[in-house]
């Protein structure tokens, strides 16, 4: 059996500039995919993750995603999907594969 994975159109900052493109969630991993950049992740790599609202959490003025790498690294994300913030932080935290109703988007739907 396959192990379905599911993206979140996304915009992401790992110490440069913001990037755009897809975060892709599977059984062990998060890939982050853009037209600049691709980047994958262990589970077993993050320390920990939290919901960052204040102003230098934010990523384009967004809520975001803060995820802390084991080795000091810190990720923020941001997603205009309704929910897919809370999505991820519950899949991370648990490490199960969010449930998901939605088709995988492309990153037309951030990048226009």
């Amino acid at each position: 059996m396959a192990v379905r994975s599911t993206g979140y159109a996304a915009v992401w900052q790992d110490g440069g500039p913001a990037m755009a493109g897809r975060i892709v969630l599977d059984a062990s991993a998060l890939t982050f995919e853009g037209r600049q950049a691709s980047r994958c992740i262990a589970f077993t790599s993050i320390a920990s993750i939290r919901l960052g609202r204040g102003p230098a959490d934010r990523v384009g003025g967004r809520p975001a995603l803060v995820i802390e790498l084991s080795d000091g690294e810190t990720i923020r994300v941001a997603t205009p999907e309704l929910g897919a913030l809370h999505e991820l932080a519950e899949a991370l935290s648990s490490g199960e594969e969010p449930q998901r109703n939605l088709p995988l988007v492309d990153d037309r739907a951030v990048l226009g």
